[in-house]
């Protein structure tokens, strides 16, 4: 007679797929540019970038940091999937995740497209042009750091191990994100940008996408009976 088996949705074939594309581009760029980690652990560490940097190290034509920053946009999409997954908030699915996938796109995509546009605007540049990149390399580095999580979340040496990885990947996300925002003042303040328009920006670019993402997410999890 058949012995039914539990069947482990947190570590379905298609999510080691994922996993194992996202290690072939790390091994790509360590192939293809090997400098390329010097260059993000100095931009991450130093809370300037430097003309130097911005001008020769830092291009978003460069394969290998779009490549990256791809890769990084899927692992964060992974692992708030693993996260939603794990407490039952969502069904497993690939569909579920392309959801949550769009979320994370969507929130990156529009911080650097505003960004973008107000670079364009008839005044100085306060900054926008660093704090663009480094918007860029927090990203990069956030998805390299949760990586390992996501590997635990889905294929733990002990499925016990599952409680403190998820915790461990939320304060990875809440401390890079709070070292952004201290990045964005030091940025702004550098280049002559009164106070008040750095707290403008973060409440508008930086707090009201994380805050519809989490309204999107509020609409997937169940109320607490």
């Amino acid at each position: 007679m058949d012995q039914l088996r539990a069947v482990d949705a947190l570590a379905d074939g298609w999510l080691a797929g994922i996993l194992l594309v996202c290690t072939g581009v790390l091994a790509w760029v360590n192939l293809a540019s090997p400098r390329q980690w010097v260059v993000l652990s100095r931009s991450f560490a130093s809370f300037r970038l430097g003309r130097h940097r911005l001008r020769e190290e830092l291009n978003m034509r460069d394969r290998t940091l779009s490549g990256l920053a791809l890769m990084s946009t899927a692992v964060v999409a992974l692992f708030a999937y693993q996260v939603l997954l794990y407490h039952g908030w969502v069904a497993p699915g690939s569909a579920a995740f392309l959801r949550v996938l769009l979320v994370v796109a969507g929130v990156v995509l529009a911080q650097v497209l505003v960004l973008l546009a107000l670079r364009l605007l008839p005044s100085r540049d306060g900054g926008m042009k660093e704090y663009l990149f480094t918007l860029i390399v927090f990203h990069v580095v956030l998805g390299l750091l949760l990586l390992p999580v996501t590997v635990l979340m889905s294929f733990p040496p002990n499925v016990a191990w599952r409680e403190w990885a998820w915790l461990a990947g939320a304060a990875i996300v809440a401390a890079t994100v709070l070292f952004r925002w201290a990045r964005a003042v030091v940025v702004g303040v550098g280049n002559g940008t009164p106070l008040r328009y750095i707290f403008i920006y973060l409440c508008t670019l930086e707090m009201l996408p994380a805050a519809l993402a989490l309204e999107h997410v509020s609409r997937i999890v169940p109320p607490v009976q």
